[in-house]
C-alpha cells in the first residue's frame, strides 16, 4: 500500500521545482545558472553585487527624478563602469543623466551611447531582447569563448559587450556576434588583462 503523504525531501524538490519553473516563466534568469554566473566570473564576488546594487540604485535614482520624462533609458554595469543605452528627447535629459551616474560613488568610468531620438516601439524593444538571446546563444554554441565572462546588451540593434576578457577573447566574441543575423553594430565596453 502506497501513502498519500508527501514526504518533506518531495516537498522540497517540489519547490524548487515550481520556484524554477516560475522564474523561467516570468524570463528572469535560473537561480542555478545566476550561481554559475557569480563562480565564474572574473570579478570578485563583492564586484558582482556592487555592480548590481549600483545599477538598481542608478536606474531608481533616474526613474524617481522629476525632470526626467518620456525616456527609454538602461543602465548596464560591469566592473564599476557603467554603460548608458536608450533614448531620450532632448540633450538637457542626457545631461541630467550623465550626472546621476557619474555622481554615484561606485562609478568609475560612464560609456554614454544615449540616443537623442523619441522612444523606441516595443517591436523594436523585442527584436533587440531577441538579438541579446541570439548573441548570447552564439557564444555558447561556439565552443571558442566562455559565454559567461560576457554581458551583451542590444539596443537599435547594435550590440554593446562588456565583461573583462583578453584581447584574444574579445576578438573572437566579437567576430561570434557580428556574424548573428541582424546586428547592425558590435561595440566593445570591455576591460582588458
Amino acid at each position: 500500500m502506497t501513502s498519500s503523504r508527501c514526504t518533506p525531501l518531495k516537498n522540497v524538490c517540489l519547490g524548487l521545482l515550481l520556484l524554477a519553473g516560475s522564474i523561467l516563466a516570468s524570463g528572469c534568469v535560473p537561480v542555478s545558472l545566476l550561481a554559475i554566473d557569480v563562480v565564474r566570473d572574473e570579478r570578485e564576488p563583492r564586484a558582482y553585487w556592487q555592480d548590481n546594487k549600483a545599477e538598481m540604485d542608478m536606474r531608481f535614482s533616474i526613474y524617481r527624478n522629476k525632470t526626467i520624462s518620456d525616456t527609454n533609458v538602461s543602465v548596464t554595469i560591469w566592473n564599476a563602469v557603467v554603460l548608458l543605452t536608450g533614448e531620450v528627447p532632448d540633450q538637457q535629459t542626457i545631461d541630467r543623466i550623465l550626472d546621476i551616474a557619474k555622481s554615484h560613488h561606485y562609478t568609475r568610468q560612464v560609456v554614454n551611447r544615449i540616443e537623442l531620438a523619441g522612444r523606441t516601439n516595443i517591436a523594436s524593444r523585442i527584436n533587440d531582447s531577441w538579438l541579446t538571446g541570439r548573441a548570447k546563444t552564439a557564444l555558447v554554441i561556439s565552443g571558442t569563448v566562455d559565454p559567461t565572462r560576457f554581458k551583451v546588451v542590444t539596443e537599435r540593434a547594435n550590440v554593446y559587450l562588456m565583461g573583462l576578457v583578453t584581447s584574444a577573447e574579445a576578438t573572437e566574441a566579437v567576430m561570434i556576434v557580428r556574424s548573428v543575423p541582424g546586428v547592425v553594430r558590435v561595440i566593445k565596453v570591455f576591460e582588458y588583462f
